[in-house]
């Protein structure tokens, strides 16, 4: 049955069990935003501390995007931490700045930025991962999201209930360990949950912001897809589930291929013609994607009409001729053998 905290902490305690997500001992780092979400997301695991025999500890960044309201928000999860007798560390930071510099979307920004902080946190206390209150309707938003940029199965899986960030290059220090334990948990339920609880969160005004991506998709791309199906929330979740696993078959699938095929530098990877014309297309757009990703790693998402511009083009491009890909690189034809690079 879909997963509900009405009936009590208990089924957030099976969740983490199914995933693995803590181990007795440990110390979890909670990302609270002061938010319904985070809130209700620090009650469950203050209430399951002692089954789960883990220690607390709570850590908010102030993003320097809503001025006075965001300095209520950091000053409102130190003022709870310390109720709780919680450790608490508070920072603040200069998002729009860092936005400016990176050349990223706000949302992008916030997004890097707050792992970093949680990164440093899980760092310094020695704690075995970050949670956060990502729930089920972010999981929807996520996958359209996804869907809506052309992702392929990567994307469609939607948010991972266990994620292991450091790979990407804008990343510093060790790799975090990001838990999710109510990633199925609807946000109605999770704002009675903390209405029964008497608990008060912070409202962020941002939310309601129609020039934010996310924000459009929740208030007018949902409610409308809802009116053809009451049910697409739970149709989208349980799709992603489905597409989660079929992923991961094709994944190992594709690194079998990849480790018999490829010939791989610093700065090309190449495929040899004659094997590649017989792999199953879904391989042979697994296989591009993770060329393209290996010599780009900052690029965040890969199109399907970049993967499939490359897969067509290998078999219709003359010897010697080529197809620009994302951020500078390059395909190339020869004769027995097609390379991804610089030139």
């Amino acid at each position: 049955r879909q997963m509900c905290i009405r009936d009590s902490p208990q089924t957030v305690r099976n969740t983490i069990e199914e995933h693995q997500m803590v181990r007795p001992g440990e110390t979890v780092v909670i990302g609270l935003s002061g938010g319904p979400d985070s809130l209700c997301l620090l009650h469950v695991l203050r209430t399951l501390r002692l089954e789960l025999q883990i220690e607390l500890y709570v850590a908010h960044l102030e993003h320097g995007i809503r001025g006075a309201a965001s300095r209520a928000d950091a000053e409102f999860v130190r003022n709870l931490a310390q109720s709780w007798h919680l450790p608490v560390s508070v920072e603040h930071a200069d998002v729009p700045r860092y936005s400016q510099e990176q050349k990223l979307a706000m949302e992008e920004a916030a997004r890097r930025v707050r792992y970093l902080f949680l990164g440093r946190v899980v760092t310094a206390v020695g704690a075995g991962s970050a949670a956060v209150g990502h729930n089920a309707d972010d999981q929807v938003e996520t996958i359209l999201m996804h869907w809506m940029r052309g992702s392929g199965l990567e994307g469609l899986r939607g948010i991972p209930p266990v994620q292991e960030l450091g790979a990407e290059p804008w990343w510093s220090g060790p790799p975090l360990r990001v838990i999710r334990p109510l990633l199925e948990v609807p946000r109605p339920e999770i704002e009675a949950y903390c209405a029964r609880q008497g608990l008060q969160p912070r409202f962020d005004r941002s939310n309601l912001d129609l020039t934010y991506h996310r924000n459009r998709i929740r208030h007018e791309l949902i409610p409308h897809l809802e009116s053809f199906n009451p049910r697409i929330r739970e149709i989208l979740r349980r799709s992603a589930k489905t597409i989660a696993d079929d992923y991961d078959y094709l994944r190992h699938q594709s690194l079998q291929a990849w480790d018999r095929l490829v010939e791989e530098t610093e700065e090309t990877i190449s495929f040899p013609l004659e094997p590649w014309t017989r792999l199953h297309p879904s391989l042979q757009r697994q296989l591009l994607r993770e060329a393209i990703r290996r010599l780009r790693k900052s690029l965040r998402d890969i199109t399907w009409t970049h993967v499939e511009q490359a897969r067509v083009g290998v078999e219709k491009l003359d010897t010697g001729g080529r197809i620009t890909l994302p951020q500078g690189l390059f395909l190339t034809k020869g004769y027995h053998r097609f390379v991804i690079g610089e030139s």
